[in-house]
C-alpha cells in the first residue's frame, strides 16, 4: 500500500513538467526493463515448478486480453492527475473492488451468491454515494463543473478498467508464474504506450525535465508497476484476497496525507465525509466476501 498510495502524488506533481502519455511511456518502460530477465528466465520449460506442468496456452497470446485491460487502465490512471488532485484519485479510485466484484459475477460463477447477501448491497450503495458527495460541491461549480465531470468519468473509468484487469488476469493466466505473467503484460504495455507518446506525446520536453523529476519519474515506475503489483499478489497468497482487499482500504488515507504534506492539497468537511463513506462501503464489500467464502 505505500507503493500504490504513492503514486497519485508522484503523478500529480509530475503534472507540471511532463504531458500523460510521456509520463506513462517512461514509467513502464522503467518496470519492464526490470522485468524482462525474469519473463526470459521464466519463459524457459526449465523453469518451470517442480512436478506441475507449466499451461499449454502459450504466454504470449493468454496475456493478451489481461493487457488490453490493462492499457486501458494505465492510461486512464495517467490522464488522471490532470484533470483530479491526487487524495480525490486515493478515495475514488477504490471503487475498483465494487466493479471487480460486479465483472466477477458475469465471468466467474463461484462470485455469483454474494449478489444475494444485503450487505452487498449496502456497501455498492455507499460507494458509489460516497464519490457523490466528494464531488457534490465540484459538479455545480459553475463553469469548473464540466471539468470537474470529466475528472469524475476518467477515474471512475480508470477503475472499472482495473477491475476487468483483475477479472482478466484470475481468467486468462491462471497457473502461470506471477512474475512471468506480469512481466508479459508489462512488455506489451510498455509497447503500446511508447507507440502513443511518440503519437501523442511531447517527449522532446524529457530533454528539459531536471534530474530531481528524472528521479522521481523512475523512482514512481519502479514503487507503482514493478514493485507494487509484485507485492500486493504476494500478499494475497500470504494473507488471503479478503484480508488484502481490506488492507487495500488504508491506501486512501496514505494518499491524503502525502498529498497534504508534499502537495499542500486539502479537502472539504464534505469531501472527506465522502471519501469516508468509500472506504466504509468498501469494507462492507470486503465484509460480504468474508461471509461468502470467496
Amino acid at each position: 500500500m505505500l507503493c500504490f498510495s504513492s503514486i497519485p502524488v508522484f503523478l500529480r506533481h509530475l503534472t507540471g513538467y511532463l504531458d500523460c502519455w510521456t509520463v506513462n511511456a517512461v514509467r513502464y518502460a522503467t518496470a519492464a526493463a526490470f522485468w524482462l530477465p525474469f519473463v526470459i528466465h521464466f519463459s524457459s520449460a526449465r523453469a518451470a515448478p517442480a512436478g506441475r506442468q507449466p499451461p499449454r496456452r502459450s504466454i504470449w497470446l493468454a496475456a493478451l486480453v489481461p493487457t488490453s485491460a490493462n492499457l486501458l487502465g494505465q492510461v486512464g490512471w495517467a490522464v488522471c492527475p490532470y484533470y483530479v488532485d491526487a487524495s480525490t484519485i486515493g478515495f475514488v479510485i477504490r471503487v475498483s473492488f465494487l466493479f471487480t466484484i460486479v465483472l466477477g459475477f458475469l465471468v466467474i460463477p463461484a462470485e455469483r451468491p454474494l449478489a444475494r447477501r444485503p450487505i452487498f448491497f449496502a456497501g455498492a450503495a455507499a460507494c458509489l454515494g460516497g464519490i457523490l458527495l466528494m464531488y457534490a460541491e465540484r459538479l455545480w461549480a459553475g463553469p469548473a463543473a464540466t471539468a470537474e465531470t470529466t475528472g469524475l468519468i476518467i477515474v471512475v473509468a480508470t477503475a472499472a478498467c482495473w477491475s476487468a484487469y483483475a477479472v482478466a488476469v484470475r481468467r486468462f493466466l491462471k497457473g502461470y508464474r506471477l512474475r512471468l505473467a506480469f512481466g508479459v503484460i508489462s512488455l506489451y504495455t510498455t509497447a503500446a504506450l511508447l507507440v502513443l507518446m511518440l503519437i501523442f506525446g511531447e517527449y522532446g520536453r524529457l530533454a528539459d525535465v531536471p534530474p530531481r523529476e528524472w528521479m522521481l519519474l523512475i523512482v514512481s515506475g519502479m514503487l507503482g508497476i514493478a514493485f507494487g503489483h509484485i507485492f500486493y499478489h504476494r500478499g494475497i497468497h500470504g494473507v488471503g484476497p479478503v484480508v488484502a482487499s481490506g488492507v487495500t482500504l488504508i491506501g486512501p488515507f496514505l494518499t491524503y496525507t502525502a498529498a497534504t504534506v508534499f502537495l499542500g492539497e486539502t479537502m472539504t468537511a464534505l469531501q472527506l465525509c465522502g471519501g469516508l463513506t468509500v472506504v466504509a462501503g468498501g469494507f462492507a464489500l470486503v465484509r460480504a466476501k468474508a461471509k461468502a467464502g470467496a
